[in-house]
């Protein structure tokens, strides 16, 4: 994947531009709303303090500043390498936003030696100072934050992600500033009630104060029980949302592993129950197109369903004919003498012979990269190097030819011990070219190979019987194997006007 830097460079500056309106707006707030005082007549004191020198600004230059130099350090962090963007892009509101929480924290602790100075210059009493320049750096900060968080983490949702992060996936990797859903709701809490209700509570009691009237404990009572309320609702409504959300994942990741039965209970009509309706209807259309995915694997080769299943495969099946010329390696294997064989057993038993004896060859053909082009009869023709290219064809089909050799020794034992006829094979392997695809009529295709090389294949095959071998492979086959073959002879190949030469290995006689 390769990321356009120069536009999150633009959106990254966007944020930073973002942060510093959130901050300005902080500034101008608290100018719109009385901040609670305790002591008035101290913090008029101070502010007369403040009006002769520049402490305010200096200490106002830092409270934007830093928030500006975090933006600038972050963003140059993360655009050392594509990995670290891709890392940390979904953190940028978490961090933009954290940084005027510090840097109005940093101007409330710059004001602290100031205050001390003044006390004892002039014998203010700070402890009202202090309380009263907490609250515009808490109410300050909080105000930026809420802003630029909610303002970048919209956009970054919104644009940025959909843009780096186009399938998704985005991982929290180890210690992670970006909230979760949870997190999420305790920060709408805070913003929305714990913070108005701080502020009228502490504007009201700084009235009473300072007007000197008895405070009344059940305002204090009734704001408190409102917060637990709030908090109790807002907990509540996460669990209501997040244990859904929590069920589906888990049932996601159990689909991910092939359990496709696996389901989630619907307990509401409302958005979540839609979605859990829709989730089940999706694992009952997975399990559907599985089934027929491993049921279409056992009709054609499982290399061939991947392949027809894959760009090129359904670029091919687009079309009336599809496919490509290729070098392949084809093998033809017979059973000998199996009409009048089968003419002595019942329909069923022939059956279970062929499939316990395909069974046994296949699984030496797929095991040297071959695939089961089709059964015709009791025949098997394997295709070596398509549609998945081979480094070597004639060698992987001259190994599974070897290979089951051994599996008919062992396949005829068992029919001996079950009382079923031994049997013998015939096998013909030949090397050239091929037309290879998908072949048929619209509604009605397969995939298959098609040439002057599967004639060669099936007539060399057929040869074994005159020379008494149970193997015979071409010269275009044999040039290209690592083990050396025996010469057999020049043999007048059916519909071909030249003699070919053939070979074969430890043939045993028939």
């Amino acid at each position: 994947m390769e990321l356009n830097k120069k536009f999150i460079a633009k959106m990254t500056r966007l944020y930073g531009v973002i942060v510093l309106i959130s901050n300005v707006i902080a500034v101008l707030v608290p100018q719109l709303i009385s901040i609670p005082v305790l002591d008035e007549q101290n913090v008029q004191k101070w502010e007369e303090f403040l009006a002769n020198n520049h402490l305010a600004s200096i200490a106002m230059v830092f409270a934007f500043m830093v928030p500006s130099l975090v933006c600038i350090i972050y963003s140059y962090r993360i655009f050392k390498s594509d990995e670290k963007i891709v890392k940390n892009v979904a953190e940028i509101p978490s961090i933009f936003s954290l940084s005027s929480v510090i840097g109005w924290n940093l101007y409330y602790f710059i004001e602290i030696p100031f205050v001390i100075y003044a006390r004892a210059q002039f014998g203010i009493y700070i402890k009202a100072i202090l309380v009263s320049s907490w609250a515009f750096a808490l109410f300050s900060g909080m105000t930026a934050w809420t802003l630029s968080y909610l303002a970048i983490e919209i956009l970054n949702r919104t644009i940025l992600l959909p843009k780096v992060f186009p399938e998704g996936h985005i991982s929290r990797n180890g210690f992670s500033f970006r909230p979760s859903f949870k997190h999420l709701m305790l920060f709408c809490f805070i913003v929305s009630s714990v913070f108005p209700v701080v502020i009228l509570l502490s504007s009201y009691i700084s009235v009473q104060v300072n007007n000197g009237l008895e405070l009344h404990s059940g305002v204090i009572i009734v704001s408190v029980m409102l917060l637990i309320i709030a908090f109790v609702i807002t907990m509540s409504l996460s669990r209501l949302i997040l244990n859904p959300l929590k069920n589906l994942t888990e049932a996601s990741k159990r689909i991910q592993k092939g359990d496709y039965k696996s389901r989630v209970g619907i307990v509401t009509s409302d958005e979540l129950g839609e979605l859990a309706d829709s989730f089940n209807d999706m694992a009952d259309s997975l399990a559907e197109k599985e089934f027929m995915r491993d049921t279409f694997g056992k009709v054609v080769d499982p290399e061939v369903r991947d392949y027809l299943m894959s760009g090129a495969g359904r670029a091919s099946l687009g079309e009336a004919l599809g496919g490509e010329t290729r070098e392949v390696t084809v093998l033809f294997c017979d059973i000998r003498s199996f009409t009048a064989m089968s003419e002595k057993m019942a329909a069923a038993e022939v059956v279970s012979l062929l499939n316990r004896y395909f069974t046994a060859l296949g699984q030496c053909i797929t095991a040297h990269h071959g695939i089961i082009n089709k059964y015709i009869g009791d025949a098997i023709m394997a295709i070596f190097g398509a549609p998945v290219a081979s480094q070597n064809s004639a060698e992987d089909a001259f190994l599974a030819a070897m290979d089951m050799r051994k599996a008919l020794v062992q396949v005829n034992k068992e029919f001996i011990e079950d009382g079923l006829p031994e049997l013998k094979f015939g096998i013909g392997i030949h090397t050239g070219p091929v037309f290879a695809g998908t072949i048929g009529a619209e509604n009605r295709m397969e995939y298959t190979v098609i040439g002057d090389t599967v004639n060669t294949a099936s007539r060399l095959e057929s040869l074994c019987k005159t020379y008494t071998t149970d193997l015979l492979v071409s010269e275009a086959a044999a040039s290209k194997l690592k083990t050396p073959l025996e010469f057999v002879t020049d043999a007048q190949i059916r519909g071909k006007t030249e003699p070919m030469k053939v070979y074969t290995f430890n043939a045993l006689h028939v």
